[in-house]
């Protein structure tokens, strides 16, 4: 199988190394800003001067992000048994200067499996269906549904910005992700 994933709360803790950071830089309430769960879209709105420290912000936090538990071994797991990982992050310019530089070298120094990245897609849906795509693997509701409907099963990455829908299978752990891969594989 052709397994299509994101890195960014699927692969690695982006949300919560990036909040406490945020908080620090603008001096607010971590506890508070936390309450309200904000996801990246509404950071905007909420903090000014956020849209002129995204490069910063995330470039920083893209050096010291934690991996998800069990994803390495996971993923080496995924490619013994013959499939193929294809990492597909919508990291791009504004937030991340040169994104497949920062992603490569990240995924290369955790030793992250994976056999193709492709950074800046905006358009997953359409990414999936010409890298054939068998299963993506997802945070954002956007785009496992946009996914979905291009006719590739998706799994939805809990995360805790986003809200559980009914038509999305959602995964809470990369050794549940195995098992789901294993039983479409059987």
């Amino acid at each position: 199988m052709n397994i299509g994933i994101d890195i960014d709360d699927t692969i690695t803790n982006t949300y919560e190394t990036l909040i406490p950071m945020i908080a620090i830089k603008y001096g607010l309430n971590l506890s508070k800003l936390l309450k309200t769960k904000p996801n990246y879209s509404m950071l905007s709105d909420v903090i000014p001067g956020y849209n002129e420290d995204k490069l910063e912000l995330f470039t920083a936090m893209a050096k010291i992000v934690p991996l998800k538990e069990d994803v390495i071994n996971v993923l080496t797991r995924l490619r013994e048994d013959g499939h193929k990982i294809i990492i597909i992050t919508a990291r791009n310019t504004a937030e991340y200067g040169d994104p497949y530089k920062i992603s490569y070298d990240y995924l290369k120094s955790h030793n992250v499996p994976f056999d193709v990245l492709y950074t800046n897609v905006a358009d997953k849906a359409s990414k999936c269906v010409i890298e054939g795509i068998d299963l993506f693997i997802d945070d954002s509701t956007m785009n496992c549904k946009a996914v979905k409907r291009r006719g590739v099963p998706t799994l939805q990455f809990d995360a805790c910005f986003t809200k559980p829908i009914k038509d999305l299978k959602r995964v809470n752990s990369w050794e549940e992700v195995y098992q789901i891969v294993k039983d479409m594989s059987a």
